[in-house]
């Protein structure tokens, strides 16, 4: 198949109860910028590059599921510096996780944003990825 052919993931879309307090957390601490504010949305983007969609919504629904009772992220974030933005974002009080060295598939740690969304933080330098 050579046309019509899934490329990657463009953005992901984030469930937020204050759309204004959370793009502003998500600016300050991975340095996104705000592209398409509509309303009841506004895109993320690094650089050029979509990253994630916040929608104003008052459900309680989050980004986040449950397997067998432990909560799960639906979106990983890619990182090339693991050990420093874990030390920065617990220094800014951010609810972060353990950071677990898993030696080939890469060192991770969770976080959830202000919502209770929860991410995941990854480094691997086997793995080639496109930005």
């Amino acid at each position: 198949m050579s046309k019509g052919r899934i490329l990657g993931i463009a953005y992901n879309v984030i469930p937020v109860s204050d759309l204004e307090k959370a793009s502003e957390w998500y600016v300050r601490h991975f340095g996104f910028n705000i592209r398409n504010k509509r309303t009841d949305n506004l895109g993320l983007f690094k650089d050029n590059r979509p990253i994630l969609v916040l929608v104003q919504s008052a459900s309680e629904s989050r980004a986040v599921f449950e397997v067998n009772g432990k909560k799960r992220w639906v979106t990983t974030f890619y990182t090339d510096d693991i050990i420093s933005l874990h030390t920065y974002l617990v220094q800014e009080n951010v609810h972060v996780g353990e950071l677990f060295d898993e030696g080939q598939y890469g060192k991770f740690f969770t976080l959830e944003d202000l919502d209770g969304n929860l991410f995941d933080v990854w480094e691997n330098h086997d793995c080639e990825m496109n930005f």
